[in-house]
C-alpha cells in the first residue's frame, strides 16, 4: 500500500513535484500558510491552510514532503519544515530511481533529487537539499543543509558548500574550494576561489 503523503506547497515546485511522485505515494493534497492559498483545489485535491493541517490529514497517518521553493535562500522551507515536524510530520525524502549515487554517499533527511543526478564517491547531502535534473557532484564533497542546487550544475571533488546557498543553472564550483553560507550563485557562473558567507557571484551578460 502506497504511504499517504501531503505536499507541502503551492507553487510552481509542487506542482511539478506532485508529477514526480504521484506514481509511488498517495498524494492526498497539499497545505501552505493560509494567507498564501489562491485557489482551494490543484489537480482535485484539497489545498489546506497548513495552520490546521493535522485537523484534514493527521500525522499519524499521513507524511509530508517539502515542496517550498527557494525564497529568502532557502530559510522558509527550513521554517516550515521545523513547524512540520513540531506537528508531529515525517518529512519524506524523494530521490529519483535514475539518480547515480556511488559508494560511500550519505543523503540526509527531507531531500529531494531529481532525475540523472550523479553523486561521486565518499559525498554527504546535508538535511534538506533541493537537487534538480541533470546535475553532477564530485567525491569527496560536502553540501550542507538547504542548497537549492538548479539543473546542469557542477560541483568538483573536495567542495565544501555551506549553508542556504543558490546555484544557478549551469553554474559550477572548481575542485577544492570552500563556499560560504547564503552565497548566491547565478546561471553559468564558474567559482574557482574560496567564498564568504553573504556573497553574490552573476556571470557578465553578453549582448548581440
Amino acid at each position: 500500500m502506497k504511504e499517504k503523503v501531503v505536499i507541502l506547497g503551492n507553487g510552481s515546485m509542487a506542482r511539478v513535484m506532485y508529477s514526480y511522485i504521484k506514481d509511488k505515494f498517495n498524494i492526498c493534497g497539499f497545505c501552505v500558510d493560509k494567507k498564501c492559498i489562491t485557489q482551494h483545489e490543484i489537480y482535485h485535491l484539497p489545498v489546506v491552510p497548513f495552520e490546521l493541517v493535522e485537523e484534514s490529514f493527521p500525522p499519524i497517518k499521513h507524511k509530508m514532503i517539502n515542496c517550498i521553493g527557494y525564497l529568502d535562500m532557502n530559510s522558509i522551507r527550513k521554517e516550515k519544515s521545523e513547524q512540520a515536524r513540531k506537528k508531529g510530520y515525517t518529512l519524506l525524502s524523494y530521490i529519483d530511481s535514475s539518480v547515480k549515487i556511488h559508494k560511500d554517499v550519505e543523503i540526509e533527511d527531507n531531500c529531494i533529487i531529481l532525475d540523472f543526478v550523479s553523486i561521486h564517491v565518499n559525498t554527504k547531502i546535508k538535511e534538506g537539499t533541493f537537487i534538480s535534473s541533470n546535475v553532477n557532484i564530485g567525491h569527496d564533497c560536502i553540501i550542507d543543509s538547504y542548497n537549492w542546487i538548479n539543473s546542469g550544475v557542477s560541483i568538483a571533488g573536495f567542495a565544501n558548500i555551506g549553508e542556504f546557498c543558490f546555484w544557478g543553472i549551469n553554474s559550477s564550483c572548481a575542485n577544492n574550494i570552500n563556499i560560504g553560507n547564503f552565497n548566491y550563485i547565478s546561471a553559468n557562473t564558474l567559482i574557482n576561489k574560496n567564498t564568504n558567507d553573504n556573497e553574490v557571484y552573476i556571470s557578465e551578460a553578453r549582448s548581440e
